[in-house]
C-alpha cells in the first residue's frame, strides 16, 4: 500500500511541472525579442602594448611557462624513479646482461626461421607458375 502511494505521488510530482509549462506556450515555444544591443564606440589607446601590460609583460608570461616547464619534468622524473623502485628483482634490467643471454635470446632464431619458411613459400610459388 505504501509503494502504490509513493508510486502515484511521483506520478503527480512529475505531471504537475509538465502543466504547467504546457499552459504558458512550453519550451520549445517562440522566443522574445532581444533589444538591439548599443554599438560601442572604439576608443584610442595611447600605449601600443595595452594586452601584455594587462598581464604584467612578457618576462611574466615566460616565467611562468618556465615554471610549468620545470614543475613537469620534476613531476615526471618522480614518477620514474617510483615506478623503477617498486619493479620487483627479476624483472629489474641487469646493464651487464647482453640481450641474447636474457628472456629474449629465442628472438633471433625465431626470426631467422620465419624468414626462411617465407623465402621458401616465395620460391614454390614461383616454381608452380
Amino acid at each position: 500500500m505504501v509503494r502504490r502511494a509513493l508510486v502515484v505521488a511521483l506520478l503527480v510530482a512529475l505531471l504537475v511541472p509538465s502543466a504547467a509549462s504546457a499552459q504558458s506556450g512550453g519550451a520549445f515555444g517562440p522566443l522574445p525579442q532581444a533589444a538591439p544591443a548599443p554599438t560601442a564606440t572604439p576608443t584610442a589607446d595611447k600605449s601600443n602594448n595595452s594586452l601584455t601590460s594587462d598581464l604584467g609583460g612578457r618576462t611574466t608570461l615566460y616565467v611562468i611557462a618556465g615554471g610549468l616547464l620545470i614543475a613537469f619534468v620534476a613531476i615526471g622524473v618522480f614518477i620514474s624513479r617510483d615506478a623503477r623502485r617498486a619493479l620487483p628483482k627479476g624483472h629489474r634490467p641487469d646493464s651487464r646482461r647482453l640481450r641474447e643471454q636474457g628472456p629474449h635470446k629465442h628472438q633471433r632464431q625465431a626470426k631467422a626461421r620465419a624468414r626462411a619458411r617465407t623465402k621458401a613459400q616465395r620460391e614454390a610459388r614461383r616454381r608452380n607458375r
